[in-house]
């Protein structure tokens, strides 16, 4: 039988767990680094006392979304994706845009897929699911009614 490519993966069963969290506060930010969304995190964890040694963790966050540009460039963009502990979740990338400013800034619904895979360690490690954000330079970006969802698949 052959391993499938690392950038992909077959599952022919139901998570082992779905978790998920969802709040209508908006949070808008002008950072140009990874900002955590207050409150869009997940607490999970591996190994010894954890529901399993390894998983695949599919994460599914969704919200309505804003992005503004206040640089003039036309180039404004709210840039999003999840963390699991300090491990960004795959597809990697620089240009993970999530919305990009069109005219007059409305509010619009937007959702995004990340997947991480921790192979099995006997060692307890938390990997904390976070939804971050950023916006490019001098541009102010946000999020409210978000939802994400995690489904864990243990190794």
């Amino acid at each position: 039988m052959s391993t499938p490519p690392q950038n992909s993966f077959r599952i022919t069963s139901a998570p082992n767990i779905s978790y998920a969290k969802w709040d209508a506060e908006r949070f808008e930010t002008t950072s140009t680094s990874w900002t955590d969304v207050p409150g869009a995190s997940i607490n999970l964890s591996l190994g010894q006392g954890a529901p399993s040694y390894g998983a695949l963790f599919v994460a599914t966050f969704s919200a309505e979304a804003l992005s503004s540009d206040q640089g003039g460039d036309g180039q404004g963009v709210l840039y999003a994706t999840v963390f699991f502990g300090d491990q960004q979740a795959e597809p990697l990338s620089n240009n993970h845009r999530f919305i990009t400013a069109r005219g007059n800034p409305e509010w619009s619904s937007h959702t995004l897929i990340r997947v991480v895979r921790f192979e099995p360690e006997f060692a307890e490690r938390k990997v904390n699911a976070q939804v971050k954000l950023h916006v490019s330079d001098r541009d102010m970006g946000g999020v409210q009614n978000w939802v994400l969802k995690i489904e864990r698949y243990n190794l």
